[in-house]
Formats: C-alpha cells, sequence, structure tokens
C-alpha cells in the first residue's frame, strides 16, 4: 500500500473573509460627501485611513458610491457603500428593501411599524460591510461612528445583522434572528412555580 504523503504548512493561514453587514436607512434626499463622515470621525478622536489615490474632489461629492475606509493601518478596512433609491443600483436597492419589507411585515410585532414605514420612505442606505475575521473593537467601535453619523445626519435607522433595527437612542425595535455562523443563545429554562 502506498504512503500518503503528509505536507505540512506552516506559518499563520488567512481566514476566508466572514462578511457581516451593518446598515442605515435613510430618509433624506442625497448623502453627505465622505468628507463630512471624515470630519466627524476625527472629532470622536478616531484617524480615519482612506486610500492615497482619492482624489479630494470625490471626498467633497455628493455622489459617492463607496470608499474604504479604515480605522487601523493592520486591519482592513471597512467598505462603506451607498445604495440610491433611482440611481445606477436601483434593482438591487428595490430587491433590498422589498426583501427586508417582507421579513418585517410577516413578523408582527408591537414597533415593526416604524421599521415598516422607514423602509418604505428610504431614499438611500448606507452598508458597510466589514470582515468579521479581522476586526476588533476599536473597529466595530469605529464602525458604530460611521453608522451614528449617517442616522443623526439623514435621519436613518441602524440595521446590523443577526441583531436587529435600532431607534435613534440604541433601543431594539426590531429583532433579527441570529446569523448561521452565531451560535443559539440557550433557552431559557423554565421558572418553576412557587410552593404552594
Amino acid at each position: 500500500m502506498a504512503e500518503i504523503p503528509v505536507i505540512t504548512i506552516t506559518g499563520p493561514q488567512e481566514k476566508e473573509p466572514k462578511q457581516f453587514f451593518t446598515r442605515v436607512f435613510c430618509l433624506r434626499k442625497e448623502p453627505p460627501p465622505i468628507s463630512l463622515l471624515i470630519e466627524y470621525l476625527k472629532a470622536r478622536g478616531a484617524t480615519p485611513i482612506i486610500p492615497s489615490e482619492v482624489p479630494e474632489k470625490l471626498l467633497n461629492s455628493w455622489n459617492w458610491v463607496g470608499m474604504e475606509i479604515g480605522y487601523a493601518k493592520d486591519k482592513k478596512p471597512i467598505l462603506v457603500t451607498c445604495v440610491r433609491k433611482g440611481g445606477a443600483q436601483d434593482d438591487i436597492f428595490k430587491q433590498d428593501i422589498e426583501g427586508l419589507l417582507n421579513f418585517v411585515e410577516a413578523h408582527r410585532e408591537i414597533d415593526n411599524w416604524r421599521v415598516v414605514d422607514q423602509l418604505r420612505g428610504c431614499r438611500f442606505y448606507i452598508a458597510d460591510v466589514l470582515d468579521k475575521n479581522d476586526i476588533t473593537e476599536e473597529g466595530y467601535d469605529f464602525n458604530g461612528w460611521i453608522l451614528q453619523f449617517f442616522q443623526e445626519n439623514c435621519d436613518g435607522m441602524v440595521q446590523i445583522d443577526g441583531q436587529g433595527y435600532y431607534d435613534e437612542n440604541g433601543e431594539l425595535l426590531f429583532e433579527l434572528p441570529p446569523l448561521d455562523d452565531e451560535p443559539e443563545p440557550p433557552a431559557p429554562h423554565p421558572t418553576p412555580p412557587p410552593p404552594a
């Protein structure tokens, strides 16, 4: 019987990116230029890293589509994208909004009307793409400030995959099921009735 050769790979192996999305559904007509977001992040004490080849004109444009913004030199940047109703990505916009509306409307909750109204009135949404294999607490905080910027300046509502939709005070309005790769939370144990 022939021996099967064993090859040992040395050194750290890169994990395949595990994309994680956070979004802000906005009622305002147009998103602000990236330059205003950069200033907002700096005011929070962050040091946003943008690609050196990005011209000043693009940073000050209201008609941007996407930008990688880093928070640490040794970590992958966060991809901040803008998907507009009636824009070049209109098909994606309609498909995403329709899918989200169908899910929210199928799960009647006390406060889901606020989420439904927000999705129906949405003019554009910001989607941040993060790599769960390459993000730190600092990165999550940095992304939180990006979400907060659009929420505050564009009449936005935040949605986080596997968590839910949040109001302007950070209160959960509508819970989403956990992501497939997240462990299910343990079922609560029934509380025994008090002795009679």
